[in-house]
């Protein structure tokens, strides 16, 4: 209904995301039933579909494949959450019943008492999770861009972009891009 009223109220005006959860809604009472909500609300007018962080790649490739099956055409940009902290890691999937593969925990927990090394091996993880996202074809699954929840820590996502050659790495630890912008001026 918000999303109707908005594009009645503004038209274009405003671009429009609505949430999509790839391991599912957790008050939903099946996949169809979500699957056929979401398309309501894209019907209804939004723009795309962000979804809630995730650390199985698997899953949200699963979940576009099964938007498209519902005819959900719109983009559907995943929810990239660097890991930043063990404790934040745990306390999150938890709280947002985010399933985490094993091999992820495994790679974490490692290094649960190093903070920096966590926050290393979460930059890997999710620089690897959106390699593999954005190099999946389309048919399968991907798309072409991310979302990052940055939670105001922003410099895991430029580690991430750096790691991914998305943005240049100058020698002042400063994005090359921020850098040759600022000279300019």
């Amino acid at each position: 209904d918000l999303v109707r009223l908005i594009r009645e109220l503004h038209g274009q005006y405003f671009g429009i995301a609505v949430a999509g959860h790839p391991e599912g809604h957790p008050a939903s009472v099946n996949e169809k039933e979500e699957m056929i909500h979401l398309k309501e609300k894209v019907d209804a007018g939004a723009d795309f579909v962000l979804t809630q962080f995730f650390y199985d790649a698997s899953l949200f490739l699963t979940y576009v494949k099964r938007c498209r099956e519902y005819g959900i055409t719109c983009p559907v940009l995943p929810g990239i959450m660097p890991i930043q902290s063990y404790l934040s890691f745990k306390r999150m999937t938890e709280y947002c019943g985010v399933s985490v593969p094993p091999e992820v925990m495994e790679r974490v927990e490692s290094v649960k008492d190093d903070d920096e090394a966590v926050k290393e091996i979460g930059c890997d993880i999710a620089a690897e999770m959106c390699e593999l996202i954005l190099n999946t074809p389309e048919e399968d699954g991907g798309v072409d861009g991310v979302h990052f929840y940055t939670l105001n820590l922003e410099r895991s996502v430029t580690r991430i972009l750096i790691m991914m050659d998305a943005i240049e790495h100058s020698a002042s630890g400063v994005p090359a891009e921020m850098t040759s912008a600022s000279e300019e001026h």
